[in-house]
């Protein structure tokens, strides 16, 4: 074991669903999707809908950052500081003294894509686009000085943030750490994109909220969304110092690489598998005490088939005990921020001990068959559980958190 356990103190989001973890969370657990159609004109183009943030919740969150702030930084920093405020502020912020020693990492998928023409250019164009404008951003708005870093691994670069906080904090490098993700990519040039790549659903006949259907037979890709999860990561004995209520002790992380193909899965989810291995043997703890895995679960057809034979190959007979849901069905995919929007919904998953829905599943599918939470929230007893990522390029990660009781 490492010497210092880290423990989850604050948790925060900003999704379509809501800009705070507590609307997100009910409307999580209602069962509500936040897919509709688009903002802007996308009038002739394959895809029209996304999980987007209504503009007037986007220009709330715009007017919580100073002035100056604001004018020199993007959407995505705007969604980044809203978590990541939101997550000190539940856990508390560190004194003066104590700030040398927390640190954030942010996993940034994309960050600012580029139009595909005509955009101008002037003092505020690079700070606006770098990746990493979201982590040095909070650093300067929460005056953390320790590490300070981005993290980009496409779908997965939410959840790797998280892992690699977690280290800083297990080794001792750091007390505390704001780890998580976020993207906010719904552009008409992304949505085409995607399209040409077919990885979208593209139907057209479809009602918005009923195209993201993650292990449903009738599947037919994803749906673009947005937002931003972060986590207060802190050293358990700092924080029982404090007297801060613990949501979750992230137990372990696993990471491993397909080495197969730039965008499709491993054959039979094996890059997948590793990671969660890796994940449950760093956790310490036996496979059959998970009892509910937050899945990537993005609604295509080769990610979901894959991540059901991946779950069944780890955890054997107790795979047929697990509950298995996919937040994407109601949130979409948010790309760069998904692992860690969907790595908070974990942490709450085992504090209110209710599993979230996976919605619009209607034709199972004989290739995934597993418990998916169908359609409606479940209350159960959940000692720990598991958060998947996986992204373009073959990055595979998993998350293990326990319940604070779990010795």
């Amino acid at each position: 074991m490492f010497p210092h356990r880290v423990v989850v103190t604050g948790v925060g989001l900003v999704t379509a669903l809501g800009i705070d973890a507590k609307s997100t969370w009910a409307a999580l657990c209602a069962g509500k999707s936040g897919v509709r159609p688009v903002s802007f004109d996308a009038t002739g183009d394959k895809v029209s809908v996304a999980a987007e943030l209504p503009p007037e919740l986007v220009d709330t969150l715009g007017a919580r950052l100073p002035p100056d702030v604001r004018q020199r930084s993007a959407r995505f920093v705007h969604f980044a500081a809203a978590a990541a405020n939101e997550a000190l502020n539940q856990a508390g912020r560190p004194h003066e003294q104590a700030r040398e020693r927390f640190g954030i990492i942010a996993g940034v998928g994309i960050g600012v894509p580029h139009p595909s023409e005509g955009y101008d250019v002037g003092p505020t164009s690079i700070i606006k686009v770098m990746p990493n404008a979201a982590p040095a951003w909070i650093t300067i708005l929460e005056g953390l000085r320790g590490p300070s870093l981005a993290v980009s691994t496409a779908c997965a670069s939410g959840a790797h943030a998280i892992g690699v906080a977690f280290d800083q904090v297990r080794l001792g490098r750091a007390t505390g750490m704001v780890a998580g993700g976020v993207d906010t990519v719904i552009t008409r040039d992304v949505l085409r994109a995607y399209s040409w790549m077919r990885a979208l659903n593209t139907a057209r006949d479809e009602a918005p909220e009923t195209m993201s259907r993650p292990f449903d037979a009738t599947r037919r890709g994803f749906v673009l969304g947005e937002g931003a999860g972060f986590l207060v990561l802190e050293e358990r004995e700092h924080a029982l110092s404090r007297g801060v209520p613990i949501l979750a002790e992230l137990r372990g992380f696993g990471a491993a690489s397909d080495a197969h193909n730039i965008v499709a899965v491993a054959p039979e989810g094996e890059g997948m598998a590793r990671a969660m291995r890796a994940a449950i043997e760093d956790a310490h703890l036996p496979a059959d005490a998970i009892g509910y895995i937050s899945a990537h679960g993005t609604s295509t057809k080769m990610n979901d088939k894959e991540e059901t034979t991946a779950i069944r190959r780890v955890f054997g007979p107790h795979a047929d005990r697990l509950m298995v849901s996919s937040q994407k069905s109601m949130l979409g995919h948010c790309m760069g921020g998904a692992g860690a929007v969907e790595a908070v919904v974990t942490v709450l998953t085992l504090a209110n001990q209710m599993a979230t829905p996976t919605i619009n599943l209607r034709t199972p599918d004989p290739e995934c068959d597993l418990d998916y939470v169908p359609n409606v929230a479940r209350a159960a007893r959940i000692q720990a559980a598991m958060s998947n990522s996986f992204g373009f390029g073959g990055h595979d990660s998993a998350i293990v958190f326990a319940h604070p009781e779990v010795s």
